[in-house]
């Protein structure tokens, strides 16, 4: 193996310098070509395991790296052979575990250039970053159950926090020792995708957290000025969706230091929220109103998010406007949002603190402010929450009013004496509302621009960047460690030891058989009785779960095949009785479980009572099932596989059928009558069937419309079927719809959604807001009409039978006549294709008579 000679070394700090050249700059292809042969060698696995690693983990650059990544990918996406698959899986593993990783990122942060280069160079790094962060699904939609755990969600997010810690760390000492200068576009494009697909991560949260002790102002390292300036640069190129996530877990985590005049969040930040744009919207236009805490009392986001803003340069008519909308948030208070105090309490918070930093401001340097509005804002708000049944809900008006109008006394005078006299009592609403006006009063005194503030004498301590370091460490490293388990060392035993156990147990059993006075011989049984076994239970019987708590933990803690056996086959039985009267929150955590759940043991018909289970529970809870599945659906590429999302699709669709009752067919006649039907009775149940999958019997002698009528219990459920699933939460945009397309090359989770789509149009059929659905899924129709795929044609014609089949002929004709004018003027050219092809072929298409069979029902009800 002389071709190892001519090969790079280990990177080396004069390499990523750029102080040594390259060996293989030259020779680019020809390595690529040295790659892609080594796939025949990939069925033969493990022979050349050592040799195949070092080829592909070569420490030299970006291109180079790229190249070794795109070609592992392309054998992951190609082959077919199940141990080759696991070979590059291997492979990868050790590829993104790397230096080369480390060598690319410094590479073409060094090397970004300008024009053209530049924007060639960004397109091909985030080409590289995209393969790199989806490693996960791709290796996990090949691999399925054998996938490494290497490969699972949260491990590979320590993987990628491993290799930007010690990127940004390589940049920061180099610039500190060496004045080495970087273009940091690139590893902050790397940062904002394991932000947006890793949020969710303990990583994610350990990246945070190094972040805030590399910027820390009471951090000893000598190059702390550089990593500060360096991660203020970063955060100023983040793309606004990572900013979006990364926002509120910064400001809760960032510690406070009352002691000291500068604070950690804006050594950070730095002046992002004058010179970014994307921040300065997210801190001041999302982050007030969009906040969800879980417990008021802790006021860390409002701190360090008002401190932030008062450290800016424009603070004061920044604070002016913030007051403003925030009062007029605050004195919103109706009947109908008197639910949420924890929100309610964080509105107060920061409209006292943003008083509290103006009042300090204007004392330091006095302008023109207009108490008078402020003032009146706040009162109209202080009689609207009087009249408020939540008692919680008028102690926060009250304490609220009573502090700010304090605050605002030391700079206006005007009502001084009143506001000193007022005073609630609050010791007779109750310990909730004592805490409540405990928490807003402590706020007042929270302020770091006043010097006056409470100094605690106890603060809390900042981060152990050691112990996270290490944690990283130890669990990207390789190397096998000895596991001490000490039940199993202390249950084991030595030859003589047991054999000592088991003649004790003898011994003490013999005396208790002479001191009862049995002396007859232990080895007759000839006078034993046989015992009555006709009423016993079986032991399955025995282990059967009685409720959904003991079904969560037996499917959880299964660890003998017969336990999950006899768990599983109970489960849909327990859903369908006990789930309508539990929390939601066990309903979601049971959807969890079988949506994600794999056959540890193997059980008959698992799937199907997998999904059956699955069903019932989003029946039994159709509002929290059917939004947390479409969130789960929305969820960003990374996450689950496609198979996952499918199946999620497929649960809310059946779903939906069920609760909507769709299915339901009449019984079959015991005799066969003579149909007598038009032709365009015909031509419309031929499209139900298509569409629903069921067969209906028609009869001369029918009963009447209404003798077996009843309502659609759809109705009441199907917003939360049908906007989340639409519109995904928060952003009105589809998660499935950019980045999906890259992974799924056949189109078949968008065929399944947009099946489901046309489903849940079906099952809205009399529901009062169904002509709103449609109303919303049209421009879908008539962006998706002009796709190329045969089949994505076929289900936008599926979907638009399900508005015609749903919208009653006069609201059809009414509301949508010229939508559906120009769905027919396409479906009849889509028609003339076809026949243009069967001129040629001389057959007709499934798709085409469908086609005709929608186009003659669409004319017929607006004809009518």
């Amino acid at each position: 193996m002389n071709l190892f000679n001519y090969l790079p070394g280990p990177v080396t700090p004069q390499k990523l310098l750029d102080c040594d050249d390259k060996m293989l700059k030259d020779h680019l292809d020809a390595y690529s070509q040295l790659l892609s042969s080594c796939r025949s060698l990939l069925q033969q696995w493990p022979i050349l395991k050592q040799e195949i690693v070092t080829l592909f983990t070569v420490e030299e650059g970006f291109y180079l790296s790229q190249e070794c990544l795109s070609i592992l990918c392309g054998f992951l996406k190609e082959e077919r052979n199940i141990l080759a698959l696991e070979a590059t899986s291997f492979i990868l593993q050790k590829y993104a575990k790397s230096d080369a990783i480390l060598a690319a990122i410094i590479d073409c942060s060094h090397s970004i250039g300008d024009g053209q280069d530049r924007i060639k160079l960004q397109n091909e790094w985030e080409n590289y970053v995209q393969y790199f962060i989806t490693l996960p699904e791709r290796v996990a939609n090949r691999l399925e159950i054998k996938t490494p755990k290497e490969f699972s969600h949260e491990n590979f997010s320590y993987i990628v926090v491993f290799q930007i810690v010690r990127s940004l760390d390589f940049m920061a000492e180099s610039n500190f020792f060496q004045s080495a200068r970087y273009n940091l576009a690139c590893v902050s494009h790397l940062v904002s995708k394991f932000v947006t697909y890793y949020s969710n991560t303990e990583a994610f949260f350990h990246l945070i957290d190094i972040i805030i002790a590399w910027t820390d102002p009471n951090n000893n390292d000598p190059c702390k000025f550089v990593r500060r300036k360096l991660l203020q640069t970063l955060s100023q190129h983040l793309h606004r969706r990572a900013i979006d996530k990364l926002v509120v877990y910064l400001f809760k985590r960032c510690p406070i230091y009352y002691k000291n005049d500068e604070q950690p969040i804006k050594t950070l930040l730095g002046d992002n929220i004058d010179s970014s744009k994307d921040w300065n919207e997210i801190l001041l236009y999302k982050m007030p109103y969009n906040v969800h805490l879980k417990d008021y009392k802790d006021t860390t986001i409002q701190e360090n998010l008002l401190y932030y803003v008062a450290t800016s340069k424009k603070c004061k008519d920044i604070l002016s406007n913030l007051i403003l909308s925030l009062a007029n948030v605050w004195a919103d208070v109706r009947s109908k949002n008197v639910t949420d105090v924890n929100q309610h309490m964080y509105t107060s918070v920061l409209l006292l603190l943003a008083i509290k930093y103006r009042v300090i401001l204007w004392k330091q340097n006095s302008d023109d402010w207009d108490f008078l509005q402020i003032k009146t804002i706040l009162i109209r708000g202080m009689s609207k929450h009087l009249d408020v049944m939540t008692q919680e809900y008028r102690c926060i008006g009250m304490a609220t009013i009573e502090l700010i109008f304090k605050i605002l006394s030391d700079v206006d005078s005007k009502d001084r004496e009143a506001v000193h006299q007022l005073k609630f009592d609050y010791n007779s609403m109750g310990n909730t509302s004592v805490e409540i006006h405990k928490v807003l009063k402590g706020v007042t005194n929270k302020c770091l621009l006043d010097k006056e503030h409470v100094k605690p004498a106890n603060e809390l301590s900042g981060v152990n960047l050691s112990k996270i370091l290490d944690l990283i460490a130890f669990k990207v490293d390789d190397v096998d460690r000895p596991v001490n388990n000490s039940v199993i060392t202390c249950a084991v035993k030595t030859s003589e030891q047991t054999k000592a156990i088991v003649k004790t147990i003898i011994s003490v059993k013999l005396d208790e058989l002479k001191k009862h006075g049995v002396d007859e011989e232990l080895d007759s049984d000839d006078d034993l009785q046989p015992y009555d076994m006709s009423n016993d239970e079986p032991m399955s019987a025995k282990k059967k779960p009685n409720y959904l708590r003991d079904l969560l933990e037996m499917i959880r803690d299964a660890k003998e095949q017969e336990t999950f056996e006899v768990a599983l086959e109970s489960a849909e039985e327990l859903v369908n009785e006990q789930m309508k009267f539990e929390h939601k929150v066990l309903a979601i955590e049971l959807l969890d479980l079988f949506v994600h759940l794999e056959e540890k043991y193997h059980v008959s018909n698992f799937d199907s009572i997998r999904f059956n289970t699955s069903v019932a529970i989003v029946c039994a809870h159709p509002k929290d099932g059917a939004e947390h599945l479409c969130k789960e659906i929305h969820t960003d590429i990374g996450r689950y596989s496609i198979a996952t999302k499918i199946f999620m699709l497929d649960v809310l669709s059946e779903a939906a059928n069920r609760i909507a009752d769709v299915r339901q067919t009449e019984p079959k006649p015991k005799t066969e009558t003579k149909q007598k039907t038009t032709d365009d009775a015909i031509s419309e149940e031929v499209i139900r069937r298509r569409l629903i999958n069921k067969t209906r019997y028609f009869h001369t002698k029918r009963p009447h419309p209404f003798a077996k009528a009843k309502k659609n219990q759809f109705a009441a459920v199907a917003d939360n079927f049908f906007y989340p699933l639409i519109g995904g939460f928060g952003h009105r945009q589809l998660t499935l719809s950019y980045q999906n397309t890259k992974q799924d090359v056949d189109n078949i989770l968008l065929l399944k959604y947009l099946s489901v789509v046309g489903n849940v149009i079906l099952a809205s059929k009399n529901c009062p807001k169904v002509a709103i659905y449609c109303k919303e899924i049209i421009p879908m129709i008539l962006y998706m009409r002009f796709s190329p795929e045969p089949k994505i044609q076929t289900c936008v014609i599926s979907i638009i039978a399900s508005i015609v089949m749903v919208l009653p002929p006069t609201i059809l004709r009414d509301e949508f006549a010229s939508m559906m004018s120009e769905i027919c003027a396409w479906l009849m050219d889509y028609l003339n294709n076809i026949d243009l092809a069967m001129n040629v072929s001389g057959a007709k298409t499934e798709a085409g008579l469908f086609a005709g069979q929608v186009l003659h029902l669409i004319e017929k009800n607006l004809s009518n």
